[in-house]
C-alpha cells in the first residue's frame, strides 16, 4: 500500500495526470464562452498537454494562460478565418444540394471533401502554434505538408477529437463527461502522437520552454 501511494508509483502518477486534465478542461471550456478566443484555448491546451507527454508540465493554470497570451494574436487570425470559410462552404454546400442537380450534387460532396481537408490542416495549426515560433503563413505551409506526410496520423487523431462530439448526444450523462474531459482527454491522447511527429522536426536537443524559431524549422526543406 505504501508504494502504491507514492508519488512516483504509476496509480499517482495517473491520478495526477486526470486532475491536470480536467483542469485543463475546465480552463479551456471558459476561455471557449467568448468564441473568439476559441482558437487561443485550443493553442494554450495543447501547449499544456504537449509539455505533459514530455513530462515537462509545471503548474497547468499558469502554462496554459502562458500560452494563451503569447500566442492570442496569430491563434484568433487562424480561428476567425476558419469561422469564415465554414459559413461560405456551409452556404456553398446548401446551395448546390438544394439545387437538385445531378451535377450540382456532385459538385457538393467535392466541396464537402475540400472542407475536410482544410479541417485536417487546421487540426495541425493550434498544436504547432503552441509549440514552435514561426510567422503565421509559414505555419499553415507547415500544417499543410504535415497533414499530408503524416496521413494515417492525422486520420487516426482526426477520429479521436471527434469521438466526444459524436457521442455527446447519444446520453444526457456524457455532458457530464464532456464537461470533465471532453476537449482535453482527446487531445492529452493525440498529443502522444503530437510528441512523435514534431519530433522529426525539432533539433535533438530543445531545452524546456524553448521553442524553435522559424530559420530552425521549414517542413518543404526537411
Amino acid at each position: 500500500m505504501k508504494n502504491f501511494l507514492n508519488l512516483d508509483s504509476p496509480f499517482m502518477i495517473f491520478l495526477s495526470n486526470l486532475t491536470d486534465v480536467v483542469l485543463l478542461n475546465a480552463l479551456c471550456l471558459i476561455c471557449c464562452i467568448p468564441i473568439v478566443t476559441i482558437g487561443p484555448s485550443i493553442t494554450a491546451m495543447h501547449y499544456v498537454t504537449l509539455k505533459m507527454v514530455r513530462e515537462e508540465e509545471g503548474y497547468v493554470v499558469k502554462s496554459f494562460f502562458k500560452a494563451f497570451k503569447e500566442n492570442f494574436k496569430q491563434s484568433v487570425i487562424v480561428w476567425m478565418i476558419f469561422l469564415v470559410i465554414t459559413l461560405v462552404f456551409f452556404l456553398d454546400y446548401r446551395i448546390l444540394n438544394e439545387a437538385g442537380m445531378e451535377e450540382n450534387k456532385l459538385f457538393a460532396i467535392v466541396i464537402g471533401a475540400i472542407y475536410l481537408f482544410v479541417c485536417l490542416t487546421v487540426m495541425y495549426i493550434f498544436p504547432l502554434l503552441s509549440r514552435f515560433e514561426n510567422t503565421l503563413k509559414q505555419t499553415v505551409k507547415n500544417a499543410l505538408f504535415m497533414s499530408i506526410l503524416h496521413i494515417f496520423k492525422t486520420i487516426l487523431m482526426a477520429v479521436i477529437y471527434i469521438i466526444p462530439f459524436i457521442l455527446l448526444p447519444l446520453h444526457y450523462n456524457l455532458i457530464l463527461v464532456f464537461l470533465i474531459i471532453g476537449l482535453s482527454g482527446p487531445a492529452y491522447i493525440n498529443s502522444f502522437i503530437w510528441k512523435s511527429i514534431f519530433k522529426k522536426y525539432e533539433p535533438e536537443e530543445i531545452k524546456e520552454e524553448e521553442i524553435v524559431s522559424d530559420e530552425e524549422f521549414h517542413i518543404a526543406e526537411e
